[in-house]
């Protein structure tokens, strides 16, 4: 302990696979896959960095380094493949990795004309240089492939240059036993309907030349699946007889979900099981998710089946990205959100892509996209992804609505709204939240695309450091503590575990990563005064749990003892030197008269404190304030050495 390792001495190289994870969708430098090397070493490399054979050689040994320094200080996430797979995809990597680095269809666009710029012997790291290379280039006076850069260009606009935009963090999520997961799908009303569907269909059931149900097959499946539509309507005193399937639009959609899961299919003009689908269908957790990830498919508002209300073609035309929003604005939320906050977010979806000219006109189609919006939530209730209650909103709701003048989201009018719906004292107000199974759901689909969507209870296994490094960057309070009780129980109980977890503190090189790991521990136990009190007297953890005592005012600092108060300002000044850099950490002493500031340091260096890895770098950072300053500068003969006359002192 109180070693602060390096991770290479060859920092580009390594900042390369440092920054290729920070651009990527969830941002996180210690999440590492078997994929995401081969990822790196074989086609981010290839394209992004413009560096010569040496450099490129030993890329992989320095992502191996970096891989190895990330578990040996437990900033590893524990999310990501175990160390032997992360090294033997490097491995494996290594006969494709140097033909790759080597292939110039493999550049990037700036890759391209950086590369381009050296082979004509110009230092691509001169900005003035490229700059006059460029003129060059756009004079006609560098030749270049024009094939190559065809297939370079066309390649960056398809895939815009391989670069990923940052997606929002989401916060952890709580989910109920697959047990109970299971009950909750086998009693889903669509799981009920398709395995329905399924037994009736049999053997396979005839359908007309137009490829529909016959019409008194669809009325016996109206009846028997409870789809809710409307056979043969009574308007007034007329009766309007449906001729066609495809006039049920419920039914018709039930039967397109069968379609696309692969549970039913169409041969020869019958509609017919697929043979292979019988273990999803007996897999009811199974069957609820795979018709809640292609719901999103379907033909949802109807507008491909004849004419429809402006609203509902402007919120078709945008439903593709709306929907995936909607789900994920609900998904890890700690409460039910009140629905007008989805319908108003909708309108103002579509005010910024439809231009709305006429206000008259503008608040008919509000009206419209809110109904049209709400009627797509029901839908959801019926699959079973959402649940509606009545009540009064999380005050949570009201606050952000009063902050959001600083960097408003939603157009005046639709705060206004929403401030009105959700205001104190309002107690009935529709609330919808995402079911369990919903929830699962969402959280698999952004996995898929890369997103960081953690769940409480999968740490169980991780690292007493991981556990900890994690909950602090990702987790709130509550569900930290529920995670902690799930690893203690793992790890042989509330005694021993707790202490596995104090010495994932203390093995953490970083002393502000510590501090914010034994605050999450702390934070978690029944009485945190008395658990950090108790740690005082601790060397390594000490002045951590002082510092925090302090912070929460537990405790005064009349009430340290004298060594406590000086390893206490080591730690404040460590941990400032390792968050902000020297500057940060001698500006404080900068002011102070020089013989006080040397006394302070000299108090620091000789506190006791356990990092003396840190307080060395504190004394450096120290050093040019405390050199006696000069009046004037010594003269310097020709052969550099000190002439005869003595400095004055100031």
């Amino acid at each position: 302990m109180g070693c602060r390792p390096r991770p290479d001495d060859r920092p580009l190289r390594v900042s390369a696979a440092l920054n290729f994870r920070h651009a990527s969708v969830d941002g996180r430098l210690g999440f590492w896959t078997a994929a995401l090397v081969r990822e790196f070493l074989l086609t981010h490399a290839p394209r992004a960095l413009s560096i010569d054979a040496r450099d490129a050689a030993v890329l992989p040994d320095s992502l191996r380094v970096l891989i190895d320094y990330l578990h040996e200080t437990g900033l590893a996430d524990p999310g990501g493949d175990p160390r032997s797979d992360i090294d033997a995809a490097i491995t494996e990597s290594l006969p494709e990795f140097a033909s790759a680095m080597a292939d110039p269809r493999n550049f990037g666009l700036a890759k391209y004309w950086a590369m381009t710029a050296i082979s004509n012997g110009v230092d691509a790291g001169d900005a003035g240089a490229m700059n006059d290379f460029i003129e060059q280039v756009q004079a006609g006076r560098v030749e270049y492939d024009p094939e190559l850069l065809t297939h370079i260009s066309t390649r960056h606009a398809i895939d815009g240059g391989g670069g990923q935009q940052r997606a929002v963090a989401q916060l952890p999520v709580l989910l109920p036993d697959e047990a109970a997961l299971a009950l909750a799908a086998e009693r889903s009303p669509i799981v009920v309907q398709l395995r329905a569907l399924a037994e009736w269909v049999g053997d396979g059931r005839a359908l007309t030349a137009t490829g529909n149900l016959r019409l008194a097959d669809a009325r016996t499946l109206v009846r028997l699946l409870d789809t809710g539509d409307d056979v043969d309507p009574v308007v007034g005193d007329q009766v309007f007889r449906t001729r066609s399937s495809a006039d049920l639009p419920r039914l018709t959609r039930l039967l397109e979900l069968a379609k696309k899961i692969r549970v039913l299919r169409v041969v020869k003009g019958k509609l017919v099981r697929v043979a292979k689908a019988a273990p999803l269908l007996r897999d009811a957790s199974a069957l609820w998710t795979a018709a809640f990830d292609v719901w999103p498919e379907l033909d949802l508002l109807s507008v491909t089946h004849g004419w429809a209300f402006a609203h509902t073609r402007m919120l078709d035309e945008i439903l593709d990205e709306l929907l995936p929003d909607l789900l994920n604005t609900l998904y890890g939320l700690p409460t039910a959100m009140p629905v007008v906050h989805l319908t108003e977010g909708a309108w103002a979806a579509c005010t910024e892509i439809f231009v709305l000219d006429d206000p008259r006109t503008s608040e008919q189609l509000r009206v419209g996209v809110i109904t049209d919006v709400r009627r797509l939530l029901d839908e959801l209730a019926e699959l079973g992804a959402v649940s509606f209650t009545r009540g009064r909103p999380d005050p949570m709701f009201h606050a952000d609505l009063e902050q959001a003048d600083d960097a408003p989201s939603l157009p005046p009018e639709s705060l206004a709204r929403l401030r009105a719906a959700v205001a104190p004292g309002v107690d009935s107000v529709e609330l919808v939240a995402l079911t369990p199974l919903a929830t699962r759901a969402v959280m698999a689909g952004l996995r898929r695309d890369g997103r960081y969507a953690p769940l409480v209870g999968e740490l169980a296994d991780a690292e007493p450091a991981q556990l900890l490094g994690m909950l602090a960057e990702h987790y709130s309070a509550e569900t930290a503590e529920v995670e902690i009780a799930g690893w203690l129980a793992a790890h042989g109980g509330s005694s021993a575990g707790t202490e596995l977890l104090l010495d994932g503190v203390r093995d953490c090189p970083f002393r502000g990563r510590a501090a914010a790991m034994l605050e999450v521990l702390a934070d978690s136990v029944p009485d945190r005064s008395a658990f950090l009190n108790g740690l005082r007297g601790d060397r390594w953890l000490g002045p951590l749990a002082v510092q925090l005592l302090l912070a929460a005012d537990e405790i005064t600092h009349a009430e340290l003892s004298d060594e406590e108060g000086v390893r206490g300002m080591a730690e404040q000044f460590i941990q400032v030197l390792e968050g902000h850099g020297p500057e940060a950490a001698a500006g404080s002493l900068a002011e102070l008269p020089a013989g006080q500031a040397r006394e302070i340091a000299a108090a620091l260096r000789d506190s006791g404190h356990p990092d003396q890895v840190g307080l060395g770098e504190l004394d450096a950072a120290f050093a040019p304030l405390l050199v006696p300053r000069r009046g004037v500068s010594r003269n310097r003969s020709r052969t550099g050495r000190g002439g005869g006359a003595r400095p004055k002192r100031r």
